[in-house]
């Protein structure tokens, strides 16, 4: 996941309602900066929105108007997503310049933003068994801003993405092993917290599944309810505690059951009564005005505020943020 790179600026447009700003595009986001400032084809640093930024001297001036994280905001009715920095002000950090795309985030001190991290940090450090198992990748999705080429007119289709907590429930047939995971660590099972709640509720459905196929799972999804991320921006926070699976990844060949494959999750879980988060959309036409959609247009689902949807293909997977929702995080 990207968090700072060197990246150059694709174009510079006049901003529709103000004299003194234009608007910048890099990789697939816009900016609204001050008029002059850039031009066509100027190498900067971009720091993506969902990070924090630093309290080095460089980031100072930005951090008045991001003081918490860098999110997406509308300047004179037009957004703006993550900040554009000046080479100059970082070149004495980053030194030779590296290739356009290179991750300047260790250099820069910048760091993805976490929702305020729980009082018991303590507790729930001695509740942890070690990292993620079994080569596991993180439940990160890339934003659809960041991709260089989208298969538009390829069908796919289109879960809603939940606000809630990261959670792995898995079991591998080899070790005979079932365990439960965050984002990035492994629990023990004897630990008391949402992670192995939700997990022993799961247990025997997910084992007697993978012993009858003879294969090893680990169910991706989102633990969500009363206490986590709270906010009156998210539904999910007030609504009893439970897991809504997303993904569904396959230990032994170390790969995501995808769209079309009879493992993907949406076939899966219906199956040994696992949630599942919604599907919002099934097999549509992936396009420009479908990515505007859920970015841009959409302030509600189902009269609901969403923080973004996840777009899935039959070879990979990506997010799309709501802009509004991110706007009053």
């Amino acid at each position: 996941m990207k968090l700072a790179t060197l990246e150059q600026i694709v174009s510079v447009y006049p901003h529709p309602n103000a004299d003194k700003l234009e608007l910048c595009k890099v990789l697939g986001y816009q900016c609204v900066v001050p008029k002059g400032a850039y031009k066509n084809g100027d190498l900067v640093v971009f720091v993506q929105p969902d990070t924090v930024l630093p309290d080095d001297e460089w980031a100072a001036e930005f951090k008045k108007y991001s003081p918490k994280r860098v999110k997406a905001i509308r300047l004179r009715s037009e957004w703006s997503e993550g900040i554009i920095v000046p080479l100059a002000s970082v070149q004495p950090l980053i030194g030779e310049l590296p290739t356009i795309g290179t991750e300047l985030s260790e250099l820069l001190h910048v760091s993805k933003y976490v929702f305020a991290p729980p009082a018991d940090m303590e507790k729930q450090y001695l509740e942890m068994l070690g990292e993620l198992p079994f080569s596991m990748p993180k439940t990160d999705e890339e934003r659809f801003e960041n991709l260089e080429k989208l298969p538009f007119g390829d069908l796919v289709d289109i879960s809603l993405k939940i606000d809630g907590q990261s959670c792995t429930i898995y079991y591998h047939l080899e070790e005979d092993r079932f365990g439960v995971c965050g984002r990035n660590y492994e629990y023990k099972l004897e630990s008391e917290n949402n992670y192995t709640a939700q997990a022993l509720l799961i247990k025997d459905k997910l084992i007697e599944f993978c012993k009858v196929n003879k294969v090893s799972l680990a169910l991706r999804g989102e633990n969500y309810g009363i206490g986590i991320q709270r906010g009156a921006h998210n539904p999910y926070s007030f609504l009893p505690k439970g897991f809504a699976c997303f993904n569904v990844y396959n230990l032994s060949e170390r790969r995501y059951e995808r769209k079309g494959s009879p493992l993907y999750f949406a076939q899966l879980c219906p199956q040994i009564g696992v949630e599942t988060v919604p599907l919002v959309e099934k097999d549509v036409p992936l396009t420009e005005v479908l990515l505007k959609k859920y970015s841009v247009d959409l302030k509600q689902l189902n009269n609901q505020k969403f923080e973004g949807v996840v777009v899935k293909h039959a070879n990979f997977s990506f997010k799309i943020i709501n802009k509004h929702y991110d706007s009053e995080k």
